[in-house]
């Protein structure tokens, strides 16, 4: 059953986003919790050719079993190491987990008509880290990523449910606390949202807009524990010495307190000197401290899905064959000047 259920989440997906790979040739990253997702995601999607990037048995094993079951057409191939000719093939790169650092010599074997979606392991769909941005643009290869914001995908609301999650795993009931969340926009009303739903009382301070610091003051004694989730990064410094909730008013009213982190700047040193609590101990302060390993499958599955699903629409609004019913995910060209006008993108 658990080996259908994964099929049936990606037919689901497939289905929502109407991901159409067909005659496309994809270079794939692993998703080390489930290894055959993301192959088996392409061929069911119609992709002509699959390259993952891993030699690992599990994962060929894993993959092959489902080929064959399903009766799949697809040509998958798992490699450790992309040459040249596979390189010069491709239609779609997902740039994520495991993948190579997209160099100069990397994106002078595309043809230019190739499209790189990234598929970051943090989630973090503002920055393509590991990609040659500016060789991109010399070659006119489109970089794109999802837009977090959009109101078709659930990535806020899986997020929500990860910080639920950090909750629990540092003794903190959210049915019985009393939470100070520190975060802005579209982030902090999913996660208000699902705390309030799971009994939480919560109090909200917001990055992106000046802040009354007798709220703070007010509720800092009270509440058992900070959740720091400044996305988009706002503040300079969510909590430190001089920050939005300044240490020594940690120290005078609440020195218990705990803080869980999913993204903002904080003084880690100032912190542990301290020995004030906060997790997880080792932080990414400028981006989502977050892994897509800690996602659900159901999760993992409908990011991948759309994160295929940018590539394919690119392609279609580039060629100019994208249709008016068609399921189009939000998203944004990360080394462009603007959106895709009339089948072309300026760089």
């Amino acid at each position: 059953m658990k080996n259908y259920s994964l099929v049936r989440l990606i037919e689901q997906n497939i289905k929502q986003f109407k991901l159409d790979l067909s005659g496309y040739n994809v270079l794939l990253p692993m998703y080390s919790r489930e290894p055959a997702l993301m192959p088996i995601l392409a061929s069911l999607a119609g992709a002509k050719n699959v390259y993952v990037l891993t030699r690992e048995i599990d994962a060929i094993n894993k993959t092959a079993f489902y080929k064959n079951e399903l009766k799949l057409a697809s040509d998958i191939n798992f490699i450790e190491k992309e040459n040249p000719q596979t390189l010069s093939d491709l239609d779609i790169v997902v740039a994520g987990e495991g993948g190579s650092y997209i160099d100069n010599t990397f994106i002078s074997s595309l043809k230019k008509e190739c499209v790189i979606s990234i598929l970051p392991r943090n989630l973090d769909f503002t920055q393509a880290n590991g990609i040659n941005l500016e060789e991109c643009s010399k070659k006119k290869i489109s970089v794109a990523a999802l837009d977090p914001n959009d109101q078709n995908l659930s990535l806020y609301k899986h997020i929500a449910q990860l910080i639920v999650k950090r909750c629990s795993e540092n003794n903190i009931d959210v049915l019985r606390s009393r939470l100070l969340l520190i975060s802005n926009g579209n982030l902090m009303d999913n996660i208000l949202s699902h705390l309030k739903a799971c009994g939480s009382q919560v109090y909200c301070a917001n990055t992106d807009r000046p802040q009354d610091k007798s709220y703070i003051l007010k509720h800092l004694p009270e509440v058992d524990a900070i959740i720091v989730a400044d996305y988009p990064l706002k503040s300079t410094l969510v909590i430190g010495n001089e920050g939005f909730i300044r240490i020594d008013d940690i120290l005078t009213m609440n020195p218990e307190i705990k803080i869980i982190h999913l993204a903002g700047k904080m003084q880690i040193s100032s912190l542990n000197a301290n020995r004030i609590y906060f997790k997880p101990e080792n932080l990414v302060q400028n981006s989502l401290n977050v892994n897509i390993k800690e996602m659900g499958l159901r999760a993992a599955i409908e990011i991948a899905t759309a994160s295929m699903k940018v590539a394919e629409s690119l392609i279609k609004s580039k060629n100019r064959s994208i249709l008016p019913n068609d399921s189009v995910v939000t998203y944004n060209i990360i080394n462009a000047n603007s959106p895709v006008v009339l089948g072309s993108v300026t760089f």
